[in-house]
């Protein structure tokens, strides 16, 4: 009775599933099919009320063209014939209603019905009316329709449609539910009978009349019947497999007993149930001193917490290894490599720990061996790599200094590499400046106090000509640091020649501290050739301050300084040509080659961005008189003097310089010639003013000056340097002492 009221209950479900599916596709399909069919009829009542506007839109046009209120109410009249339509108006195109009308076909209680809450209970439709050839606009036919009759005989068809629908969809999830218990359900209770009875032996066993089937059932029956016999296959081959464990439990412990390797069995708390002979050779003790004693006991103290981690409970039967320190009998130690893995009683529980320990004693010492060979191979090859490196990066330096066009170019370049090769130093370089004091130009790294400038006097290196190292007791501290500084100090002078260029700091304020430095390792292959070298030192706290820099940053010092030494040289030397071959000798102005380069750049700018260039010629009047009258050391001090004002005259974006003998030029971009004849006209009063000073004459030194503008006197170089020295000679012709524009420039001087 129960198992049928289990069925009852199972068939019940499906055909109330089943029903309650096909309502909800059934509403569901309703709904989809209620908005398409909504659509349509909103559509097809549009048509119709455009094509009855239609018909009416020629009477309705000469009704408004004439006026005619007749035919006006004719055409309202047939409007309102039409069932849907509620109101309709004609209206003339002056604004004026020639009909109105209200059909009485539609209930006035339409506008209350529960549904206008989602549709609107009318809808309203205009036609345009035109007459006439020209097609005159003459008024507007309005029509408006009510929505009730549509939408009410829509819901009651809706309603019947969606039932039906609702209906059938129940109809045929009942007969697919009645189908399922039948096929389905049905054979399926029968085979969780045959189940719950439980296996059978074989002669017992009835075949399933549901296995006969060809479908999935079958399948399933078929397969229930396979397992019945395989379980009675899988009883008695458990039997025979238990006398056959019972055999093989004996030989295993045989091999236990007899096998070279020590096996180590413990319970859960690590006291040991089984040890072999080896395993009590190992530790130089019998099998009854190991057994029931703690596992603990024979194990190093410091060892004890890698045996605990092999002994703790775990998953599975992954095995674990390490290597143990054991403590034999005779008070000496042996390295064993224990395997371990865990052992569960009956039900699944972790009951203990099985192990096998292997004597690793030499094998430990072979392994230290090579660890220590590989340890100096490592370490020769870092060497090698740093070192390659390092000649990698001062390499790049050279051919970057080489490259380097001014000196703070120069020196960011050897800041940026020396704080690659030596990141684990603070340091700057300083250079010698045209007094006697040191100038930093550059640093890298934290910790360093060197200050921005300090006399030559304070640094010892410098002093002594060659590098000094100060740490703790060894050494004399530089006085351009903090007395209170700790760590490391190398000072590294930098001479070319004799000549003092800079000077390379490098400082570690990681006294004490082992190893800090990345090269402190190296400093064993060094302090040998150091006098203060001997055992012992590697614990003096004084001693560490010096492996920050050890004997390889030393070296990398050296030849760092080298390449800088000589790339700043070179720099400097390169300037100091170039300032040969652009400068005048004699007043220190640019000479006729800069000039030359100078001036097609700026009359270009110039006349891109639209601005006046000026071009101002200069020639000192009656100059071979100073010469002969005074000397030609007088005539060196008149052309100075006239440059001096020139320069003072000009702004600092403008260019005097020297053209030859006693004639100057001057470039002044973007400054009009009015504006350019002004500034000359106070560096002729400037000059006048100074006659008898300096070492000059005592009769007056005047210039004249011709003054030609860009684009107005030309808009390249050979035309605009004509009209400068036409004005210059129109200028010489009128007395000299004066300032003379070029044609076409109108300025009051």
């Amino acid at each position: 009775m129960k198992d049928r009221r289990g069925i009852g209950r199972l068939a019940f479900r499906h055909a109330m599933l089943a029903a309650l599916l096909g309502v909800l596709l059934g509403a569901a399909f309703s709904v989809l099919q209620f908005g398409v069919d909504y659509r349509q009829s909103v559509e097809t009542e549009r048509r119709e009320i455009l094509q009855m506007m239609a018909v009416m839109r020629e009477p309705a046009a000469q009704a408004c063209y004439n006026l005619n209120t007749e035919a006006a109410r004719v055409v309202v009249q047939g409007a309102l014939s039409y069932m849907p339509v509620q109101h309709a108006r004609l209206v003339s195109d002056f604004g004026e209603t020639l009909a109105e009308g209200d059909s009485d076909k539609v209930p006035a209680d339409a506008g209350t019905a529960w549904w206008t809450r989602l549709i609107a209970p009318t809808q309203d439709y205009s036609l345009p009316l035109d007459f006439g050839p020209s097609h005159k606009r003459v008024g507007e036919l309005k029509v408006v329709t009510a929505q009730a009759p549509r939408v009410e005989r829509f819901f009651r068809d809706a309603g019947r449609d969606m039932l039906l629908n609702v209906l059938r969809s129940v109809t045929v999830a009942l007969a697919l539910g009645v189908l399922s218990f039948v096929t389905l359900t049905r054979p399926l209770t029968a085979i969780a009978r045959r189940i719950g009875h439980g296996p059978s032996s074989p002669p017992d066993v009835q075949p399933l009349a549901e296995a006969a089937r060809s479908d999935e059932i079958g399948e399933i029956a078929s397969a229930f019947e396979r397992y019945e016999r395989e379980a009675g296959e899988r009883a008695r081959s458990l039997e025979a497999a238990a006398r056959a464990l019972a055999a093989s439990e004996v030989r295993y412990r045989r091999i236990v007993e007899t096998a070279g390797e020590g096996v180590w069995q413990v319970d859960g708390e690590g006291v040991t149930t089984l040890a072999n002979e080896a395993m009590a050779r190992m530790l130089g003790r019998s099998v009854d001193q190991l057994i029931g004693r703690s596992m603990f006991v024979f194990v190093d103290v410091a060892d004890r917490p890698a045996v605990q981690a092999l002994l703790r409970p775990r998953e599975g039967q992954d095995s674990e290894r390490c290597d143990i320190r054991f403590l034999r009998a005779d008070g000496h130690d042996v390295w064993a490599e224990v395997s371990s893995c865990p052992i569960a009683d009956a039900d699944g529980r972790s009951s203990g720990t099985l192990a096998m320990v292997t004597n690793a004693t030499e094998r430990r010492r072979r392994d230290e061996e090579l660890r220590a060979t590989n340890d100096r191979l490592t370490s020769m090859v870092a060497d090698l790599e740093r070192h390659k490196s390092d000649m990698a990066h001062i390499s790049e330096l050279n051919e970057l200094l080489q490259s380097a066009r001014t000196e703070s170019e120069a020196f960011e370049v050897v800041r940026a590499t020396a704080a690659v090769l030596f990141a684990d130093c603070a340091g700057a370089v300083a250079v010698a400046g045209p007094d006697e004091d040191m100038h930093v130009v550059g640093r890298w790294g934290d910790g360093s106090d060197l200050p921005d400038s300090y006399p030559r006097t304070a640094c010892w290196a410098i002093r002594r000509g060659g590098a000094h190292l100060q740490a703790g007791r060894h050494g004399i501290r530089c006085r351009h640091g903090s007395h209170g500084t700790a760590g490391a100090q190398l000072c590294t002078p930098l001479y070319v020649e004799g000549e003092l260029i800079g000077v390379l700091h490098l400082h570690d304020g990681h006294e004490g501290q082992e190893g800090h430095a990345g090269h402190a390792g190296h400093a064993d292959h060094h302090d040998h050739d150091r006098p203060d070298a001997h055992p012992g030192h590697e614990d003096d706290p004084h001693r560490q301050g010096l492996l920050a820099i050890d004997g390889p940053v030393q070296q990398r010092v050296e030849v760092f300084g080298e390449v800088v030494k000589l790339g700043l040289s070179n720099l400097r030397l390169r300037d100091s040509l170039r300032e040969q071959a652009l400068r005048d000798v004699l007043t220190g102005l640019p000479n006729r080659r800069l000039f030359d380069e100078t001036l097609p750049r700026e009359l270009t700018r110039c006349l891109r961005a639209g601005e006046p260039l000026t071009l101002a010629m200069v020639d000192v009047d009656h100059f071979k008189r100073f010469n002969d009258r005074y000397g030609h050391d007088a005539g060196d001090r008149v052309l100075r003097a006239v440059a001096e004002v020139l320069v003072h005259s000009i702004r600092a974006s403008d260019m005097a310089c020297r053209y030859g003998g006693d004639e100057f030029l001057c470039l002044l971009p973007g400054l009009s010639a009015q504006d350019a004849a002004a500034r000359f006209e106070e560096a002729r009063t400037r000059m006048a003013e100074q006659a008898g000073h300096a070492g000059l004459p005592v009769e007056p030194i005047t210039f004249t000056i011709g003054l030609a503008t860009a684009p107005t006197c030309g808009t390249d170089i050979p035309d605009l340097t004509r009209a400068a020295d036409a004005a210059l000679y129109v200028a010489k012709g009128k007395g000299r002492d004066r300032v003379e524009v070029a044609v076409g420039v109108v300025v009051e001087v």
